[in-house]
């Protein structure tokens, strides 16, 4: 096969005879630099005189007002130490599931450790709740009427006539 020692001529086809102007893109970088720089030297020059201009119009705050003035902001309060207060958190509710404490003295309501009240309802067993005449429309149920023991007795526990407490199972 013969090809043609010279290219040919396409008068449709055509290219840039130059490239980019470098001088003019140097310029205009060199220029947005200098812009650039000259606005952060006056915002300099701004902040600075705005600021010993505030600096002379505020008046100076007395020692006692910093005494008294509060060291923490008002409640609420972000965590300073997450970690700590959720371990805080753990202790608090560990010290009441597991031990002994006062609900309510004036009621005589105490509160026991979760280990000692499985074992009573373990020995006692639940007490059973007799089924009574739904309440009139205006009334509210007492205590007792939910299931609630009286001060001073332990769950379960009864009163028969004559004053003399009967234990369940007895």
């Amino acid at each position: 096969m013969n090809h043609p020692t010279e290219p040919e001529s396409n008068p449709v086809v055509a290219h840039e005879p130059t490239d980019a102007n470098t001088w003019a893109i140097t310029r205009f970088g060199i220029g947005l630099g200098l812009c650039v720089l000259l606005v952060h030297l006056i915002l300099w020059w701004l902040f600075a005189h705005y600021s010993s201009r505030e600096a002379k119009l505020s008046p100076l705050v007395p020692e006692l007002i910093k005494t008294q003035a509060p060291r923490e902001p008002p409640e609420p309060r972000l965590q300073g130490n997450p970690q700590a207060d959720l371990r805080q958190m753990l202790q608090d509710e560990d010290s009441v599931l597991n031990h002994y404490g006062w609900v309510d003295p004036e009621r005589g309501v105490v509160r026991i450790p979760i280990d000692r009240a499985i074992d009573l309802i373990a020995t006692r067993g639940l007490p059973r709740f007799t089924a009574s005449a739904p309440p009139s429309a205006g009334s509210t149920p007492d205590a007792r009427s939910l299931g609630e023991t009286a001060p001073g007795r332990a769950f379960g526990e009864t009163s028969q006539k004559g004053g003399k407490i009967r234990k369940p199972g007895k």
